[in-house]
């Protein structure tokens, strides 16, 4: 199931486990949040001044053989469609569309509005014009989280399920799978990941700390590579205080975070879809805010949260008692 030599293995969702932090960095973590609390003003942490690739940037070889010995047996005459679980930064779905490069599969094409909104299955199948397998990238870009929205995702999962598109590889991201298990009562069968990253992993994607250092960064990135580039890149390249959230962040920040890791991302006019709730002035000036405060950036069109941000965000919604991935 893995290849283990290169630091880079696939494993089952329900053997994921983050790793531990040492007791010293559990420590460091708890003054961070009392820092919070108080109003303190958080330094960068000292260390080794290496360059390290930008989070999205590292070299993705090593992960590409581990899917691809991971895949070598599949798939079969039997349609059998496999989900790859993609936390936020990880890089699983540039991974996942780099090795489908190289078998020649196709990436499906996410529906249009008029698709998706009609619930139009499939009209968006035969636009695919598919033979053989293929990859679908990111799940998150086949719905909306809107009572029209839901629907097509709904459709579109039972009949992959039921074998009617063939054999593919779905990545979904890490929220969405949650948020299928929990609001479509729907467990997704066949749910692979990458294990967490260890700190010889991280030392192989170009970071030079001892051995401590890299324990605690891999446990304060929960295990995610890119994530734990983008807090070292931060605190050793840049050597910038890490963004800190607004003190008067509330329930529209939480609902703002957790629509942005929901769908990988939206528009503003999609944003106010999924946050009806929201007065388009209200959400214009929170979106100001959190960028100004470095927890979001403008990517194109697209909201996304910012990689060095996204630990605190995590934290923040879990205080909230919002709805968590498993990651």
């Amino acid at each position: 199931m893995a290849s283990e030599d290169n630091g880079w293995q696939l494993i089952t969702l329900s053997e994921f486990a983050c790793p531990a932090p040492p007791a010293s960095s559990r420590l460091r973590q708890g003054l961070r949040r009392l820092g919070r609390v108080l109003g303190w003003r958080q330094e960068a942490d000292g260390g080794e001044h290496t360059e390290v690739p930008d989070f999205e940037g590292f070299d993705r070889d090593p992960a590409l053989e581990a899917l691809s010995a991971f895949c070598q047996d599949w798939p079969q005459a039997r349609p059998e469609v496999r989900f790859l679980l993609d936390p936020p930064f990880s890089g699983s779905a540039a991974i996942a569309r780099d090795w489908a490069e190289r078998r020649g599969w196709p990436v499906l094409q996410p529906p249009d509005e008029a698709e998706l909104l009609a619930q139009r299955v499939d009209d968006w199948w035969a636009r695919q014009g598919v033979r053989g397998p293929w990859l679908l990238d990111d799940l998150a870009r086949y719905f909306l989280r809107t009572p029209n929205g839901m629907v097509f995702l709904r459709a579109l999962l039972v009949r992959l399920l039921q074998g009617e598109f063939g054999s593919g590889l779905v990545v979904c991201n890490s929220w969405l799978c949650r948020f299928v298990a929990q609001g479509f009562e729907l467990v997704l069968p066949h749910c692979y990941c990458f294990a967490p990253a260890t700190p010889a992993l991280l030392q192989a994607l170009g970071i030079r700390a001892k051995a401590r250092r890299l324990e605690a960064l891999a446990a304060e990135a929960r295990g995610n590579p890119g994530v734990a580039l983008a807090l070292w890149a931060t605190d050793h390249q840049q050597q910038i205080p890490r963004p800190e959230l607004p003190a008067e962040a509330g329930d529209v920040a939480a609902f703002v975070f957790y629509a942005l890791l929901l769908h990988n991302g939206l528009t503003p006019l999609q944003l106010l879809r999924v946050l009806p709730m929201l007065a388009p002035e209200q959400l214009a000036a929170w979106l100001q805010r959190l960028e100004y405060c470095g927890q979001l950036v403008l990517r194109g069109e697209r909201w996304q949260l910012s990689p060095v941000a996204y630990p605190q965000v995590r934290d923040f919604l879990a205080g909230r008692d919002h709805c968590l991935d498993d990651f």
